[in-house]
C-alpha cells in the first residue's frame, strides 16, 4: 500500500512538474523547434507563394530544388540546412546568438538543371518579447538561403513563419546589410582612382629606395630629394635611438614614454569598447568585468589618455613658439600653419581615401557589411569637414573615422595658439590670468551643460536628449581647458629651462602624494559614478566630476614631467625616459590613425561565432592589435609622414636661403 501511495505521489509530482514546465518554460522548448519548423515552412513556400516578379520566381524555383534535394538526401541541400543556426545554449545567460556556420553556407554551390544555386547567409534579428522568453535582446539567427532570393524576399518568407509563432524578424527592412552572397562587384570610380594614386606613389617610394641603395653600395651620398622618399632612410629615422642627454637642453625624454604609453592605453581602451559590444555567449561575465575596478581602469579611465595628448600638445606648442619668439621676436603664422598641415594631413587624407575606396571590397563577415556601410556613408558625407578639421561640429552625427575627432580639436586649438602664445610672451605673467579664465570658462561650460540637461555618467541612468558626447566630449570649447593648462605648463618649462629647479624633499613628497591621490580618487570616483544605482548620487556630483577630472588628471601628468625634467623623477624618470620608447613615440600618430581601421576590419572579418569573454582574451586581442598597428603604422609613417617632413624642410630651407 505504501509503495502504491509513494508511486502515486511521484507520478503526481512529475505531472505537476511537466505542467509548470509547459506553462513557464514551454516557449524555451519552442525555440528548439525553429530550425525544423522553418525548414518545413520553406519547403511549402514554393507550393503556396505567388511570385509577382521574375526574381521572386527564380527564388521559388531554387527553394523548390532545395526542398526536393533535401528530401532526397543530397549532400549540398543537407549542408545548406546544417549551416543554419541552432537554438543557442544559455539563452537566459545572455547567449542570443545562433549565427550558424557562415563559411559552410558561403561555400555551397550546386549546378541545377536550370540554374546554379549558391549559399546566401542571412542573420535574422528575431524578436522574442511576445513569447515570454526573457532573453534581453533579439535572437540573432543565421539561416542559409539560395542566393537567388533577394534579402527583402528572405525577410518576407522567414517572417511568415516567425509571425505565426509569436515572433517577428525585427531587421527585415534592413536585411540587405545582414545577407552575404556572391555578387558581381564593379569598382566605383573612387576605388579606381585610389588604386592608381596608391600604386603611383608606392612606385615612387620604391624607386627612391632602390636608387638610394644603389648609391649606398657605391659608397656615395644619394641626392637629398631621393632620400626624402626613400623607405630605407625614413625607416632609419623612425627607429633611430638617441642616447639620453644630461641637463635640460630642450629634450623632454620622459615625454616619449608618456606619449607611447598613452597610445597603447588608447588601443587597449578601444579593444575594451569592442569587446563590450561584440556577440558574447557569457554576457553576465562580461558585465561583471565591466563593473570591476580593473574593467573601469582599462576601459572608462582609458579616455584620459586623450587628455594627456591634449596637454602635451599645448605644452609642446608653447615651448616651440616661445623659443621662436625669443630667437626672432616674431612668429611666421602661415609657416606655422603650413607646418601643422603637412605634419598631420597627408597620413590622415590617405586613411580617409583608403576607407572610402577599399573598406567595402576587402572582406565579408556576419557584421562586416553593417560596419563597412556605416563607415562609407560617414566618410562620403564628411570627408571634406574631416580634412578641414571641423567635423566635431559640422558632421557630428556622421564623423569619418569617429576617433579622429581629436584631430579637429587639436587643429582648432593650434589655429588660435599663435595669438595666445604671442600675448603670453609679450605680457608674461600678466596674461596668465586671461588663459586661466578661458580654461575656467571651458570647465564651467561642461558643468552647466551637465546640470541644465541633467546628464548622468551612470550606464543605467536615463540618456536625456542623447547628446552628452556631442555637447561635452567632442567639442573644442568643452575640451580646451586641458590644452590651455598645457600651454601654461609649457611657459613654465620655458622660463625655467636654463637652470635646474631643485625641489626640497618635503615638496617632492607632497607633490607625489597629491599626484597619487589625484590618480586614485579619479579612478575610484569614476567607478562610483558609472556603476551601481545612480539615484544614490546627486547629479551635481556627475557635473563636478566631468568638468574637473580631466584638468586634475593633466596636473598629475605635468608633475611627473616637471620632476623628470629636473632630474628628480628617480625610477619614474628612468622608465619614461628610456631611449627604447623613442621609436614607438614617433609611431604614435600613425598607430593612432590606423588602429581603428585594423580593429574594425579584422574583428568583423574574423567574427563567425559568438566569442567567450575572458580577461585573457581581451588582453590577447589588445597585444595583437598593438602589434598589427605598429607594423602597419610603420608603413603609414614612412610612406605618408616622413616624406612630407623632408619636403617641408626642403621648402623652408630654400625660403630661408633666399631670404
Amino acid at each position: 500500500m505504501k509503495n502504491v501511495l509513494a508511486r502515486s505521489v511521484r507520478i503526481s509530482l512529475i505531472v505537476i512538474g511537466v505542467t509548470i514546465l509547459s506553462s513557464a518554460n514551454g516557449q524555451l522548448l519552442q525555440l528548439n523547434q525553429i530550425p525544423i519548423g522553418l525548414l518545413e515552412h520553406l519547403k511549402q513556400v514554393p507550393l503556396v507563394w505567388n511570385a509577382t516578379t521574375a526574381s521572386e520566381q527564380a527564388c521559388l524555383n531554387q527553394l523548390d530544388l532545395f526542398a526536393r534535394s533535401f528530401d532526397a538526401g543530397e549532400p549540398w541541400a543537407l549542408s545548406m540546412y546544417d549551416s543554419w543556426g541552432k537554438n543557442p545554449a544559455g539563452i537566459l545567460f545572455g547567449n542570443v546568438f545562433a549565427f550558424g556556420n557562415f563559411d559552410q553556407c558561403r561555400r555551397i554551390s550546386h549546378q541545377g538543371a536550370l540554374a546554379k544555386v549558391g549559399g546566401q547567409h542571412c542573420t535574422l534579428y528575431v524578436d522574442l518579447s511576445r513569447t515570454g522568453v526573457r532573453a534581453g535582446a533579439p535572437l540573432q539567427y543565421g539561416v542559409c538561403m539560395p542566393d537567388a532570393c533577394d534579402p527583402p524576399l528572405v525577410a518576407q518568407l522567414t517572417n511568415a513563419y516567425f509571425a505565426a509563432n509569436q515572433m517577428f524578424v525585427g531587421n527585415g527592412p534592413l536585411l540587405e546589410k545582414f545577407c552575404y552572397r556572391d555578387e558581381e562587384r564593379s569598382f566605383p570610380a573612387v576605388t579606381i582612382v585610389a588604386i592608381v594614386l596608391f600604386s603611383v606613389y608606392g612606385a615612387v617610394l620604391l624607386m627612391a629606395t632602390l636608387v638610394e641603395l644603389v648609391f649606398f653600395y657605391q659608397k656615395r651620398e644619394a641626392p637629398s630629394y631621393v632620400k626624402r622618399f626613400s623607405l630605407y632612410t625614413n625607416l632609419g629615422h623612425v627607429f633611430r635611438i638617441v642616447p639620453r642627454t644630461v641637463g635640460k637642453d630642450g629634450v623632454l625624454e620622459c615625454v616619449n614614454g608618456i606619449r607611447a604609453l598613452s597610445m597603447l592605453w588608447i588601443i587597449v581602451n578601444h579593444v575594451h569598447d569592442s569587446a563590450l559590444g561584440i556577440p558574447t555567449f557569457n554576457i553576465p561575465v562580461r558585465q561583471e568585468y565591466a563593473e570591476s575596478y580593473f574593467g573601469v581602469l582599462f576601459h572608462r579611465l582609458g579616455g584620459k589618455a586623450v587628455d594627456i595628448f591634449l596637454m602635451l600638445s599645448g605644452m609642446l606648442v608653447a615651448i616651440k613658439m616661445l623659443r621662436e619668439l625669443e630667437r626672432t621676436n616674431r612668429l611666421n603664422v602661415w609657416e606655422l600653419y603650413l607646418h601643422r598641415i603637412v605634419r598631420i594631413t597627408p597620413a590622415y587624407a590617405a586613411l580617409i581615401l583608403f576607407g572610402i575606396a577599399f573598406v567595402d571590397v576587402v572582406g565579408e563577415g556576419i557584421l562586416y557589411k553593417l560596419v563597412a556601410e556605416e563607415l562609407l556613408n560617414a566618410c562620403h558625407t564628411s570627408w571634406w569637414s574631416a580634412l578641414l578639421y571641423v567635423q566635431n561640429y559640422v558632421h557630428y552625427e556622421s564623423m569619418c573615422f569617429v576617433h579622429t575627432w581629436y584631430l579637429s580639436v587639436d587643429m582648432q586649438l593650434y589655429i588660435v595658439s599663435p595669438l595666445l602664445i604671442y600675448l603670453l610672451w609679450r605680457y608674461g605673467k600678466r596674461f596668465i590670468p586671461a588663459i586661466v579664465l578661458l580654461a575656467l570658462l571651458s570647465i564651467s561650460c561642461v558643468f552647466a551643460t551637465f546640470m541644465v540637461n541633467e546628464y548622468r555618467l551612470n550606464r543605467t541612468a536615463p540618456r536625456g536628449d542623447g547628446l552628452m558626447p556631442r555637447k561635452t566630449y567632442h567639442p573644442t570649447h568643452a575640451r580646451m581647458s586641458v590644452w590651455l593648462f598645457g600651454v601654461l605648463f609649457g611657459y613654465l618649462l620655458h622660463r625655467t629651462r636654463d637652470a635646474r629647479v631643485k625641489l626640497s624633499k618635503p615638496v617632492l613628497a607632497l607633490g607625489w602624494l597629491l599626484t597619487i591621490a589625484i590618480l586614485v580618487v579619479t579612478g575610484y570616483s569614476l567607478k562610483q559614478l558609472y556603476i551601481g544605482d545612480y539615484t544614490r548620487i546627486l547629479p551635481i556630483a556627475d557635473a563636478f566630476y566631468e568638468s574637473l577630472h580631466r584638468s586634475f588628471w593633466a596636473f598629475a601628468v605635468m608633475w611627473v614631467i616637471f620632476v623628470c625634467i629636473n632630474q628628480q623623477g628617480g625610477i619614474v624618470d628612468r622608465f619614461l625616459g628610456c631611449p627604447l620608447w623613442q621609436p614607438l613615440s614617433r609611431l604614435s600618430y600613425s598607430m593612432y590613425l590606423v588602429h581603428i581601421a585594423i580593429q574594425a576590419i579584422t574583428l568583423t572579418q574574423a567574427l563567425r561565432f559568438p566569442v567567450e569573454f575572458t580577461v585573457v582574451n581581451i588582453f590577447y586581442t589588445s597585444f595583437g592589435l598593438i602589434s598589427l598597428s605598429a607594423v602597419i603604422g610603420t608603413v603609414w609613417c614612412v610612406a605618408f609622414e616622413y616624406p612630407f617632413f623632408g619636403l617641408e624642410k626642403f621648402i623652408f630651407k630654400k625660403k630661408q636661403a633666399s631670404d
